[in-house]
């Protein structure tokens, strides 16, 4: 099978959903189909792999986590979009790339499934500051959009239950985002420790993710600074970057904790396995997420986890098992860090615990298997309900070919 991933946002990014997208493209192809990503292209980035097609796109302005918006120029890239022969089109998020991946599956009557990775209505800051877009206007607009889809993909239950909420009426199916486990085998310490020169004695408080108001770090700092009133030994350590840096760097020295806390910035994909291993405890006080990749990832650690308590991560978390889920209270929070900083048994415990549960519900194999089947029921749907008579069909073709004659034109020209 060809499938056409269309995202807003990939590698190199660094994000639950590039990730979770790179995953899945490789297993799918280690499965014997082929995956082409549409993407936006990056100032200063250039793509080396044919199959992931970077699109000329514009910053959205005051998009602090890198929106942007496809420019449709009939350039070479372009181009090369309309003339892959697809068999599924796979749109991720609802954003512009979402869209145009639409409007190619409405033009060429490819199945169009659409996952919704986020809950897109925490994101209406970023867009001059929530003024030109507002909650409900993201609900209203997800509605719809999902509602032209053959079948919407979700990570969560967490998430389907809010679509539903919106009235969203098509087929939603839950497949979490694939986790490269076999990242997570023989693995060895001291990863984190000397790229930070952080001392052998400290006890590593970990957490990963974008820097933005709806990651809730600001939630982290506060708690931290509850832990350091009882121990002092450990140091919180912050991956990741994002628009919130230096107001979360303010808050940590207006709490007096900055020297116990590390704004590591971005790692490399590749490295992140090590960093995952290489601390004590994980710790994540989102309410934002849909899945939230991050928690699998730090329990295929063997880390003992403290969140938030979000529906999103389940699966990935049992309370008194593997981790403490808490109500959002900082002194709640951070009662159970400090139990577990101050209990190495229970660490270890909780930490195989972690492993067992993610090996258990994030097996790559099945996770793969059931996106292929959800891609089956939405050719079979798309089947039975064609989009576009074969008049519109051939007008396609016509424009296809008045690209075709374009380029050759400019070659002859050029010679």
């Amino acid at each position: 099978m060809k499938i056409g991933f269309f995202t807003e946002t990939y590698l190199p990014h660094l994000n639950g959903v590039s990730v979770s997208l790179a995953n899945a493209k490789e297993e799918l192809e280690k499965a014997g189909h082929e995956v082409y990503i549409f993407a936006p292209k990056l100032p200063g980035y250039r793509e080396t792999d044919k199959t992931i097609i970077r699109l000329s796109s514009l910053r959205v302005l005051s998009a602090g986590h890198e929106q942007r918006i496809v420019v449709p120029v009939p350039n070479e890239t372009f181009r090369r979009m309309l003339m892959v022969k697809l068999d599924l089109v796979h749109a991720h998020g609802g954003g512009f790339f979402s869209f145009l991946g639409y409007q190619l599956a409405l033009t060429k009557g490819y199945p169009f499934v659409l996952t919704y990775h986020a809950f897109l209505k925490h994101y209406t800051h970023y867009f001059l500051k929530g003024k030109l877009v507002n909650p409900k206007v993201v609900e209203t607009g997800s509605k719809l959009f999902c509602n032209q889809a053959d079948i919407v993909i979700v990570p969560s239950n967490k998430m389907k239950k809010e679509l539903a909420g919106y009235g969203v009426v098509k087929p939603i199916e839950v497949v979490p985002n694939a986790i490269d486990l076999a990242s997570f085998v023989s693995l060895k310490k001291g990863y984190l420790r000397r790229k930070l020169d952080l001392g052998e004695k400290q006890s590593i408080l970990l957490s990963v993710g974008r820097l933005g108001k709806e990651k809730n770090f600001d939630f982290l700092l506060r708690a931290f600074k509850e832990v350091t009133k009882k121990n002092r030994s450990c140091v919180l350590v912050l991956v990741g970057d994002g628009s919130e840096k230096a107001a979360l760097e303010r808050l940590a020295a207006e709490l007096k904790i900055a020297e116990r806390v590390v704004f590591a910035g971005f790692i490399e994909k590749e490295d992140m396995p090590a960093v995952y291993y290489d601390a004590d405890i994980f710790l994540f006080a989102s309410k934002s997420e849909t899945q939230g990749m991050v928690v699998p990832e730090a329990a295929a650690a063997a880390l003992p986890l403290v969140l938030v308590e979000d529906s999103a991560f389940e699966g990935a978390i049992e309370d008194g098992k593997n981790g403490f889920a808490t109500a959002p209270d900082e002194k709640a929070f951070a009662q159970k860090v400090l139990q577990l900083v101050e209990d190495p048994v229970l660490r270890a415990k909780f930490g195989a615990a972690s492993k067992e549960l993610v090996n258990k519900n994030f097996a790559t194999e099945k996770i793969i298997s059931d996106l292929v089947r959800v891609y089956e029921k939405a050719r079979t749907i798309r089947k039975n309900t064609p989009r576009l008579s074969n008049k519109i069909q051939g007008r396609v073709k016509d424009i296809v070919g008045l690209f075709k004659a374009v380029r050759e034109f400019n070659r002859i020209l050029n010679e």
